[in-house]
């Protein structure tokens, strides 16, 4: 397993083989899945080797957001009992990623989240960019709040940064490179940008 240099290891049990895989597998379906949508993504990811699509994968955060940084979203989230849907976006900006996701995968994202903020706080903050107060929301939730967000609300969750195209193109870039130094630095830069956001929206 890839793992990168900026990862808090050892730090209470905070990051370990039971966060990083799912972490990583996860992304690797995310990645599968916009390549399929998305052409900014089709054909980079598609001339990637399986060693180099691992090491993108293998990335200390979630590459999707479902506005873990935005409480007063999480507070109104759409309820089992609630039955109409919004639909799914398109493209977002010059073609960059964007869903829509398949439903079971948005569903294993959002059981993962759920996981997280119930049992490491710290972990949930730095891998998927939430909020204190989200995570306590995220944290109450049911499991049938949570698949009614993926049915009904899909375009609620979106891939990071898809108004930013460039940082998709660096991130396929970065990742075909032999040397670690590039995806680590782009990693560190995603770290930073997750706890910047979070840390805005605190109360």
């Amino acid at each position: 397993m890839t793992e990168s240099l900026y990862l808090p290891a050892g730090s209470s049990g905070a990051w370990d083989r039971g966060l990083l895989e799912p972490l990583a597998e996860l992304n690797l379906e995310v990645l599968d899945a916009l390549a399929g949508a998305a052409a900014v993504l089709r054909w980079p990811w598609r001339a990637l080797g399986e060693a180099a699509r691992q090491r993108l994968a293998h990335c200390p955060f979630l590459l999707v957001d479902a506005a873990f940084a935005r409480p007063e979203l999480w507070a109104n989230l759409p309820r089992s009992s609630v039955h109409e849907s919004q639909p799914s976006s398109g493209a977002g900006a010059a073609g960059a990623p964007r869903g829509p996701l398949p439903t079971p995968l948005l569903r294993r994202a959002l059981l993962f989240a759920w996981h997280l903020a119930r049992a490491n706080r710290l972990a949930a903050c730095v891998a998927l960019g939430m909020s204190a107060p989200c995570a306590a929301l995220v944290a109450a939730c049911r499991f049938a709040d949570l698949e009614a967000l993926a049915e009904r609300r899909p375009a609620w969750i979106r891939p990071r940064w898809d108004d930013r195209p460039e940082v998709w193109q660096a991130w396929l870039a970065a990742a075909a490179e032999e040397s670690p130094r590039a995806l680590e630095s782009l990693q560190l830069w995603g770290l930073q940008m997750l706890a910047a956001d979070a840390t805005a929206r605190r109360p």
